[in-house]
């Protein structure tokens, strides 16, 4: 007897993979022959098959039925009935939808919105402003032998021994701990891969061999997804492809090809491993853009290395190949085919930038020496980062060398490749960390037996018993480079001095003359019994990024429980404070991201780090805010934050310091422009913002620009007669400044008159500046407006020094 339960399907992304999945094994706890069928297009499917299921196009409200029959029909359908109604409507976890343009910035809203293009947001993961022709680095497609197979029980045998090592694969992966939106994906992938009606389309494909198979396989089944009316079920068609590839490969033992650019270019992935970026010709690319990642991943921390802006995640369709895209890595935004406006104000950004000068090395403004060292993964990397300033390499990540490799390499490759380093540095210290794999990093060569949580498995050193001739190989190739310069070992992940001693029990054995020997701090253990290790170690340097994951027990890739503020919460304080307390006059630096983060260095310097390491781009900015800091305002800073109960508390005294600067003029002559090109609203107020940013009064562009369109957009600041007075109090503002911009051509402003303006005076403050001297100036700058003597008198002044005179004597020093 058929039974038959009706509804309106519940979910409003329609019937995709994760939800098919689920009705399928639903369905399968049952004796039972279930039929899913939509009345809206008429398809039916069995609830055993996904792609089935997936096919029958069914969206938000369509009605539909479900058909039982068989020993168990009826419970099957009621549990099925009672379960769409209920527990299944938690099956659609789509993503959280981008705020859109929440990142965007009122200027750049304003900009796309008059030239009629759109954007994509996605996740900020490198800084920097690039441009170029899409490049679209593609998964290898496997070549596929035509023909009548010789064999077809061979082939059958080796089609099922893929399936079930994909399925593998997929398991293993979808066990890890991590996002669950990601496990979801890989189970309803490795639902795919079990679905009978696929597979038997591949199995008829047999008679041409395995891979004909397979490639029949992935047209058929994209063929059927593509044909839905849903965007969200043609995009399924690429989850077929992926699981096409992957069996592929398996069957032809297909390795990635190497991307070649044919010129400057975005480089536009699903994802990219670590050494197809490094296999790049990187100064051809201007923009990277990843449809998976994260900031933490070491993609994310190559591109930022390498000073490649870079975006992840951001939803869309797929580019183009050839179509013109910006990637803004500081705001996290992709805008294909960009105006010429866009262009134009992206130009002043880079313009006023490349004006900051830096200071030749990390100094504070009482003289305190800060030595700044810089992050690298590998030889290539040394040059660029000396030219930015660095003063040794602080962290040099030994384990690229022996990732997405079939084989480990030897004593001579190290050799070389440390050697190299050395050579760069020209006698400036340079750290290796020895081998750190396992978690995120394991090695396809020396498999791992899986772990539950890898995260708290072995890593790092606790990985070394197991491989003992690996480490002593490294061992060996760091004491021969050593010849060529000063060279230092690092141990990762250690949390007893039973570990240090093990290591330096491996150099006795291949080195005649030891190295200095230091530990990474980054287990908490470690951390909270330094005194003990720091006899052992010969120096110490703590590893942010998996101290503060493990000291808040929150994955550093999953963005939900992840927080920023974690860096500069009070129990993060308290325990880089107790480091640097208890290192026992053993040398203590830092070198993880939070030593790259400009905002963060009062609290640093206060705590008492006088070694940093941190990305190479990121050194000239760190000269340039250690030289505004004093040493003892920072101590000063950090006794209170260490005293706050909660990380916006820290936060709140890190504003007021930003809120007190040491006192400066308001108007200076480089504040000052007295025929500028823009020819936009939006080119003058981000000339502005810049141009105070370049000359160190304001910390944050682009803060101090938004805060500026914000009062702009509360009402119009064109005073009439061709002036406009932009002002705004922001945290980002360092010191009470006035600027002025006389432009070339009037630009339309929205003033009260309905006058163009060709003169801006832009005052800005900081957030929580208590005195009331610039409100009075600000008061009295508008009333001279009013004066028609004033106002020609500035516009017709010939030069910036006359501009800044009548300035001074008129509104800042009146008589």
């Amino acid at each position: 007897m058929t039974r038959e339960a009706a509804f309106p399907f519940p979910l409003p992304g329609g019937l995709h993979a994760r939800p098919a999945a689920v009705l399928r094994d639903r369905a399968l706890a049952f004796e039972a022959h279930c039929m899913f069928i939509n009345d809206r297009t008429g398809a039916r499917a069995p609830l055993g098959n996904l792609l089935g299921l997936l096919a029958t196009d069914t969206r938000h409200q369509d009605p539909c039925r479900i058909l039982a029959e068989g020993p168990e029909g009826e419970k099957a359908l009621a549990d099925l009935a009672e379960f769409i109604h209920g527990a299944f409507l938690a099956c659609d976890t789509p993503g959280e939808a981008a705020q859109p343009g929440a990142r965007a910035g009122i200027a750049i809203h304003r900009i796309l919105a008059r030239a009629g293009c759109a954007f994509r947001e996605g996740v900020p993961v490198a800084p920097g402003v690039g441009s170029g022709p899409a490049v679209l680095a593609h998964a290898p497609k496997a070549e596929i032998a035509q023909g009548p197979c010789l064999d077809p029980v061979g082939a059958s045998l080796a089609l099922h021994a893929a399936l079930a090592k994909v399925l593998g694969a997929l398991r293993a992966a979808a066990a890890q701990p991590g996002d669950p939106a990601r496990t979801a994906v890989l189970e309803a992938q490795a639902a795919m891969l079990q679905d009978e009606e696929w597979i038997g389309v591949m199995e008829e494909g047999l008679a041409h061999g395995a891979p004909a198979a397979v490639d029949w396989g992935v047209r058929w089944a994209r063929a059927r997804l593509l044909a839905s009316s849903s965007a969200y079920l043609q995009e399924r068609a690429l989850d077929v492809q992926d699981l096409g590839e992957r069996l592929l490969a398996e069957l032809t033992g297909a390795a990635p090809d190497v991307l070649d650019l044919p010129g400057p270019c975005v480089v536009v992935a699903h994802d990219l491993t670590p050494s197809r970026l490094l296999a790049l010709d990187r100064s051809l690319v201007r923009g990277l853009v990843l449809a998976e990642g994260a900031a933490t991943s070491h993609t994310a921390i190559l591109a930022r290395n390498f000073g490649i802006p870079c975006v992840a995640g951001a939803e869309g369709p797929a580019f183009p190949p050839g179509q013109r895209i910006t990637v803004d890595g500081d705001r996290g935004l992709l805008i294909p085919d960009p105006p010429p406006a866009l262009d134009a104000y992206y130009a002043i950004e880079a313009r006023e930038r490349s004006r900051r000068p830096a200071p030749q090395s990390g100094l504070t403004s009482d003289g305190v020496r800060i030595e700044l060292q810089a992050n690298i993964l590998g030889a290539p990397e040394a040059g660029p980062a000396f030219a930015c300033g660095a003063e040794g390499i602080g962290l040099f990540r030994s384990e690229m060398l022996f990732l997405d490799r079939e084989s480990a390499p030897g004593e001579e490759e190290q050799y070389q490749a440390y050697r190299q380093v050395l050579e760069a540095a020209e006698g400036r210290p340079v750290v290796l960390r020895l081998l750190d794999v396992g978690g995120d990093k394991p090695l396809p060569y020396l498999p791992l037996p899986p772990e539950v949580n890898p995260y708290l498995g072995r890593r790092g050193v606790r990985w070394y018993a197991v491989h003992p001739e690996l480490v002593r190989t490294q061992l060996r190739a760091a004491s021969r480079a050593a010849a060529h310069g000063d060279l230092r070992l690092m141990i990762p992940m250690v949390a007893e001095a039973v570990e240090i001693r093990a290591v330096r029990a491996l150099m006795a054995e291949v080195m005649r003359a030891p190295l200095p020997l230091g530990i990474m701090v980054e287990v908490p253990a470690a951390a909270l019994n330094l005194a003990s290790l720091a006899r052992e170690a010969d120096f110490l340097c703590v590893g942010t990024n998996d101290l503060v994951q493990y000291l808040f027990a929150a994955d550093r890739g999953d963005a939900r429980v992840a927080k920023a503020s974690h860096d500069w919460h009070p129990a993060t304080l308290r325990v880089l404070d107790r480091i640097v307390a208890e290192a026992s006059g053993r040398p203590v630096s830092l070198c993880g991201e939070m030593a790259g983060r400009p905002w963060l260095l009062p609290l640093l310097v206060g705590l008492g780090f006088r070694t940093l390491s941190m990305a190479p781009a990121l050194l000239p900015e760190a000269r340039r805010t250690l030289a505004h800091l004093d040493s003892g305002q920072c101590r000063a800073l950090a006794v209170r934050a260490l005293d706050s109960d909660d990380a916006d508390g820290v936060e709140t005294l890190l504003r007021e310091r930003a809120g007190n600067p040491q006192a400066a003029e308001l108007v200076t002559l480089d504040l000052i422009e007295a025929r500028a090109s823009c020819a936009t609203k939006e080119e003058a107020i981000k000339l502005l913002a810049e141009r105070m940013a370049a000359l160190g009064r304001a910390r944050d562009p682009l803060a101090l620009e938004e805060a500026a369109w914000e009062r702009e957009l509360t009402y119009a600041t064109g005073v009439g007669f061709g002036f406009a007075v932009p002002h705004c109090k922001s945290f980002a503002v360092e010191t009470p400044s006035l600027a002025v911009l006389r432009l070339a051509e009037p630009v339309e402003w929205g003033s009260l008159d309905g006058l163009p303006v060709d003169c801006l005076l832009f005052l800005a403050t900081p957030a929580d500046d208590g005195g009331q001297e610039h409100l009075r100036i600000f008061a009295r700058l508008a009333r001279k407006l009013m004066d028609e003597a004033f106002r020609d008198a500035l516009r017709s002044a010939p030069t910036s020094q006359a501009i800044l005179s009548h300035l001074l004597s008129q509104v800042i020093t009146p008589v």
